[in-house]
């Protein structure tokens, strides 16, 4: 997903084919600007049969991080977060969602949202927030095995429990930046899904 004129095919049928492109360098908590025409690299690019264009449209918003088209409004958008990695189906998952970089990632008095999710048979987890307004946000998540409320961790600090960021980044030492696990909400969809991979160390 790098690159000058990189293209992602999502969709590739005898009547749709779906095909991104991608600016030199984009950040994916922002949105980009979504054209059905044109050759700006720095414009997300849709192509598809006339037929399945308003069909493609809604579903390349549910899935990128694009701005509103001319004439369209902003709407409450409602994230859905799937949680896989889990190890056990004990205890619960605990999240907490964020809209800026005060408070993140583990001051949850900081947070827009919080809370937590039962974990199925299979170990994975489903968490839902509703009518979120447009703007960037970032999702810490862990997995509550021993229902106390709290992430226990070993000595220096190191997790016991298995946790989370929007945007899978990689751990290194001490957590994440808000803007490397930030995503956007646009308005220009009424549901985004994310997915992520609980980190065990």
């Amino acid at each position: 997903m790098q690159g000058k004129g990189s293209t992602i095919i999502e969709v590739n049928g005898e009547e749709l084919k779906l095909a991104l492109t991608l600016p030199e360098k984009f950040d994916l908590a922002q949105p980009w600007p979504l054209r059905t025409e044109g050759s700006d690299p720095k414009t997300l690019v849709l192509t598809a049969a006339p037929k399945y264009q308003e069909k493609a449209l809604v579903w390349v918003k549910t899935h990128y991080p694009v701005v509103l088209t001319e004439g369209e409004k902003p709407q409450e958008t409602t994230l859905t977060v799937e949680v896989t990695g889990l190890r056990s189906t004990k205890g619960s998952v605990v999240f907490s969602l964020f809209s800026g970089s005060e408070g993140f990632p583990d001051k949850g008095e900081k947070a827009v949202a919080s809370g937590q999710c039962a974990i199925a048979d299979d170990k994975t987890a489903r968490l839902i927030v509703p009518k979120l307004a447009p703007g960037s946000y970032a999702v810490t998540l862990f997995h509550d095995e021993n229902a106390n409320g709290k992430l226990d961790t070993k000595t220096f600090g190191i997790p016991k429990e298995g946790f989370g960021f929007s945007r899978d980044p990689k751990i290194r030492v001490g957590p994440p930046r808000f803007k490397d696990t930030a995503f956007a909400i646009t308005g220009a969809g009424s549901e985004r899904v994310i997915t992520i991979k609980l980190v065990h160390l």
